[in-house]
């Protein structure tokens, strides 16, 4: 990481307030942060946002929140500021509830059971590398920056192209099949053969990839 100047500015959305208060202390003990708004749903959050002088940095969102829930409050605030980064947080490893985030424009995804000094690692990741999930700890996929000189295109043929298309929605594999007029195991042969080919192991890290590198129109 590259040494800063200045604290990273953080925002926070979160509807449980003993873990919002839990995050907000966490930051507070290094001098990399700078909480600028605190709010226990989305709509709070905007209102806060829109009043400061400048933007955050990052802004991290719970997924489920009253009033504005995460997938709206991104929307909105991706509108406004397209150059904010943006972290969702969430209780499950519910691989369709990231995925919708991530199409939203996310920057990556945490499990809140995550460990406290992950949380600080990935508000530093996403800001000098974009995207942040577990998956990017290999070496292979943090080289693999958009546009940088390390990536090199993958060729696909035209079923991998629109099983890749379909894995970014929420279908489960057997409604893409149907789609597709395959097979689930066809599907599955694509998917194995994708995560070979693109060095990721889940469905959430095709769907970064993919979308890191423009190769499909969501």
């Amino acid at each position: 990481m590259p040494v800063r100047i200045n604290p990273i500015r953080v925002a926070l959305a979160d509807d449980h307030t003993m873990f919002r208060k839990g995050i907000v202390e966490l930051l507070r003990t290094s001098k990399k942060f700078e909480i600028v708004a605190e709010a226990g749903n989305g709509q709070e959050l905007i209102d806060l946002i829109q009043k400061l002088e400048n933007p955050p940095d990052v802004c991290l969102l719970d997924v489920n929140m009253p009033v504005l829930d995460g997938y709206k409050t991104l929307a909105k605030l991706k509108y406004e500021y397209p150059r904010m980064k943006y972290l969702t947080l969430s209780m499950y490893d519910h691989e369709f509830a990231i995925i919708k985030m991530l199409r939203s424009g996310a920057n990556g995804y945490l499990l809140k059971e995550d460990d406290p000094e992950e949380l600080m690692r990935a508000i530093e990741y996403v800001i000098d590398h974009d995207f942040y999930h577990s998956e990017l700890t290999s070496s292979h996929l943090i080289a693999l920056r958009k546009g940088g000189e390390d990536y090199q295109p993958v060729k696909l043929n035209e079923n991998e192209q629109t099983f890749l298309e379909y894995a970014c929605s929420d279908m489960v594999y057997k409604e893409i099949a149907k789609e597709m007029g395959l097979s689930v195991r066809t599907v599955e042969g694509y998917r194995d053969d994708l995560f070979v080919k693109l060095g990721v192991n889940t469905r959430i890290g095709l769907v970064i990839y993919v979308l890191k590198h423009g190769m499909v129109n969501l």
